[in-house]
C-alpha cells in the first residue's frame, strides 16, 4: 500500500530466512527500523533503493503501517497499547495494521513482524525458551526463571561488565552444524524503576530516562529500551552467539545466604525439566490471531532434540534473596564459564 506521502523500506529477517518491505509514512518506517536493529537490517543502501538484494517471493512478506481510525473490530491491550486494526492476507504474504496514534504505529507492526519471525523460525524447528540471553567473552549464556526472578536485572549486569545481550525475554535455540546458537529478536526491554538500585553498575533513573527516550510503551513504574538503545547505558547487542551455559534464577524471599556456585549445577534430569518448564507454548504471548492465520505449529520438544540440547549445553540453578543479589550472581557467572584473558579482565565497577 504505497502512496505519494509513503515510502517502503527492504528488511532482512535473518532468524526466519524472509524478507519484509516495510510500507508507510517515511517517519513511520525510520522508527520501525531503528527499534528493529541489529535484528532485522536493511537489504538496500542508505539511499532505500541501492544495493537492494530482489527478495525471492516465496520468502518475502509485506507489512503497510496506516496512520488512521481502525475501526471495524479494533482492539486495545492490557498494557496500554491504543486501539488498533491488523488485517492479514497471508496468501499474498501480508500484514496491514491501522491506528489513529503515529507514535505506536512502528511498535505494533513490529509487534507482529517479530511474532511473523518467530512463527517460521519455530516451524522450521528452533526451540523458543522463555528466558533472556547475553554473550560474555565467547561463552553464550541463557536466563531461565519465573516473572521477576531477576532475568532482564541479571541479563543487563552481565552486558554492563562486558557482555553483548542477545535477547531479553524470548530467546530461540537454533541447532546448526557446530551446535545450538542462541537466536535474539527485536523486542524492547522492560526495566522496573524499583529494580535501579540491584543493577550493577548501577543505573539511574536519570541515565535510563535519557536511553528510553520517548518510547511509547514507558510507562511511571517501567521504561523500555530499544535494542538498539542497550550502548547508551554501557552495553552492546548482537543477533546471535553460541549456547554454553543455562542458569535458571530462583528468587526465593526467605533467603539471606546466597548460595556459593558449585552448589548449583543441575543433572540431565533436573536439565530436561528446566527445558520444558521454560519452552514457550506459542511464537508470540499475545498475537494469536495471527499465529492461527499463518498456521504455525505450536513449539515442541522431541526426545532427541531435548537429548541434544541437555547434552550440548550445562545447567545451573541460582537462588536468591530479593534484593542485594546481584554482584553475587556475577561471582557465580564468572566461575561457571570458562576462563579466558577477558574473563581474567573482567570486572565490575560500582
Amino acid at each position: 500500500m504505497t502512496t505519494k506521502s509513503s515510502t517502503s523500506r527492504l528488511l532482512a529477517v535473518p532468524a526466519a530466512g524472509i524478507t519484509l518491505t516495510v510500507t508507510g509514512d517515511p517517519r513511520t518506517v525510520a522508527a520501525l527500523e531503528e527499534l528493529a536493529a541489529p535484528f532485522f537490517p536493511p537489504s538496500c543502501g542508505p539511499d532505500g533503493r541501492s544495493l537492494c538484494t530482489p527478495p525471492a517471493p516465496e520468502s518475502h512478506w509485506q507489512l503497510d503501517l496506516v496512520r488512521g481510525p481502525a475501526g471495524g473490530t479494533a482492539e486495545a491491550e492490557p498494557d496500554g497499547t491504543p486501539a488498533h486494526r491488523t488485517d492479514f492476507d497471508t496468501a499474498a504474504r501480508r500484514i496491514t495494521v491501522l491506528c489513529a496514534e503515529a507514535e505506536w504505529l512502528p511498535v505494533i507492526g513490529l509487534r507482529h513482524a517479530r511474532t511473523l519471525s518467530r512463527a517460521v523460525a519455530i516451524g522450521a524447528g528452533a526451540v523458543p525458551l522463555h528466558g533472556a540471553a547475553v554473550e560474555l567473552a565467547g561463552t553464550g549464556i541463557i536466563l531461565t526463571g519465573e516473572k521477576m526472578a531477576g532475568k532482564t536485572t541479571a541479563a543487563l549486569s552481565l552486558v554492563r561488565s562486558g557482555g553483548a545481550l542477545i535477547s531479553n525475554d524470548d530467546v530461540l535455540l537454533v541447532a546448526g552444524p557446530e551446535g545450538w546458537r542462541m537466536v535474539g529478536g527485536p523486542r524492547s526491554v522492560g526495566i522496573r524503576m524499583e529494580s535501579l538500585g540491584e543493577h550493577r553498575p548501577v543505573l539511574s533513573a536519570a541515565r535510563l530516562a535519557e536511553a528510553t527516550g520517548a518510547h511509547p510503551s514507558n510507562r511511571p513504574g517501567k521504561r523500555f529500551l530499544a535494542p538498539g538503545a542497550v550502548e547508551r547505558i554501557g552495553g552492546s547487542v548482537q543477533v546471535q552467539a553460541p549456547a554454553h551455559v543455562l542458569i535458571e534464577l530462583v528468587s526465593d524471599p526467605d533467603r539471606s545466604v546466597r548460595h556459593r556456585s558449585g552448589d548449583h549445577a543441575l543433572d540431565d534430569k533436573e536439565a530436561a525439566t528446566v527445558l520444558r518448564a521454560y519452552l514457550e507454548d506459542a511464537a508470540d504471548r499475545r498475537r494469536f490471531d495471527l499465529i492461527d492465520a499463518l498456521g504455525a505449529p505450536p513449539p515442541s520438544l522431541t526426545a532427541d532434540v531435548l537429548g541434544s540440547v541437555v547434552g550440548s549445553l550445562r545447567f545451573f540453578r541460582f537462588t536468591h534473596p530479593v534484593s542485594g543479589w546481584v554482584d553475587a550472581f556475577l561471582d557465580f557467572a564468572r566461575a561457571v564459564t570458562p576462563v579466558s584473558p577477558a574473563m581474567a579482565a573482567w570486572t565490575v565497577t560500582a
